[in-house]
């Protein structure tokens, strides 16, 4: 076999996903795929059952009769982060993980209880199952990693003002129970993303925190959705359900000043959760958060050129409003 003279830059590589087919589970390669703006190509967490133990026997070096591999009964791990647009491709990541396909892209209900799929069954909704690919320019020098039934379990938004003009960022993490295909040379219709669609911090407006009206640096905002995996196929597992918590919270670094000083005070004393207004971005036809209620986690100094408080909280859920709204609007 002779040595290949190709050379491949990572920058050529798109990813890109789209809705499972009919049944979940089910690749949804054949249908137009949703390119997503990502910072690199990672190389996702295959996490294949391997025995590298030494077995009884001659010696005490270990043997290829020792070895053992299992790539069926697994949790495949995908991790992945970019730049936010306000497109189908990146709304499907949120929709996912809040299991909610209304008007806004993506809210926690109240009393929220997930969404459980069977893989084979009918798609939930059109964000319920995923399928992501990882794809090279051509598949006859190359091939692409393709992954089917794919949740999000993590899903964090974030800007920073002193950064790249304040554009959002998105980091994702998704899991799937099935075997993906990992020699792939199917060659999708991929649609990109724009340069027009990217919401930017100096959008947003009314911007408070625990109901004061603060000087915002930076924010992260994050949900957590464990998936759980069980049964078994000849394909992988066979049920993938929620896990007991969806969780949300958020952190953010504000200035200190006459309306913010309290708030160290306010965190070591507090025996409820603020009921309004404890996260707000408000949306200008671009992106918002709305977060009604919360708990204070964390508030610290923070030094730098000026001084700032570093405030992390948690969302609480009233019974009533929604645990958190994102709003990322076309």
């Amino acid at each position: 076999m002779a040595i290949s003279a190709k050379v491949f830059s990572p920058k050529e590589w798109k990813v890109a996903l789209i809705s499972d087919a009919t049944n979940a589970g089910d690749t949804g390669i054949g249908s137009t795929m949703l390119q997503l703006d990502v910072d690199s190509i990672g190389m996702p967490s295959l996490n294949p059952n391997q025995v590298l133990d030494v077995r009884s026997g001659a010696g005490r070096t270990f043997k290829d009769e020792d070895f053992f591999q299992d790539n069926i009964l697994r949790v495949v791990e995908i991790s992945l982060s970019g730049t936010l647009h306000s497109d189908a491709a990146h709304k499907q990541l949120l929709q996912n993980i809040t299991n909610n396909t209304n008007a806004q892209d993506g809210v926690v209900d109240s009393n929220h209880t997930g969404t459980d799929q069977i893989y084979g069954a009918n798609v939930t909704n059109n964000c319920s199952s995923l399928t992501l690919v990882m794809q090279p320019s051509d598949v006859t020098n190359q091939q692409a990693l393709e992954f089917f039934g794919c949740v999000v379990t993590s899903f964090a938004i974030s800007a920073d003002a002193s950064t790249e003009g304040g554009r959002y960022k998105f980091s994702a993490t998704l899991q799937t129970g099935k075997k993906p295909d990992l020699a792939s040379t199917a060659t999708p219709t991929i649609t990109p993303y724009l340069n027009t669609d990217m919401p930017t911090l100096s959008n947003g407006s009314g911007i408070k925190v625990m109901n004061k009206e603060v000087v915002l640096s930076t924010f992260t905002t994050t949900i957590e959705h464990p998936a759980v995996f069980s049964g078994l196929t000849t394909t992988g597992y066979e049920v993938v359900g929620r896990g007991a918590e969806i969780a949300v919270t958020t952190e953010a670094q504000i200035k200190y000043d006459a309306e913010t000083k309290t708030m160290i005070n306010d965190y070591d004393t507090q025996t409820a959760a603020n009921t309004t207004n404890s996260f707000v971005i408000t949306n200008n036809n671009a992106f918002g958060v709305m977060i009604h209620n919360a708990v204070y986690t964390n508030v610290a100094l923070s030094e730098g050129d000026m001084m700032m408080l570093d405030v992390a909280l948690k969302a609480v859920d009233d019974g009533t409003d929604a645990l958190v709204t994102v709003d990322v609007t076309s």
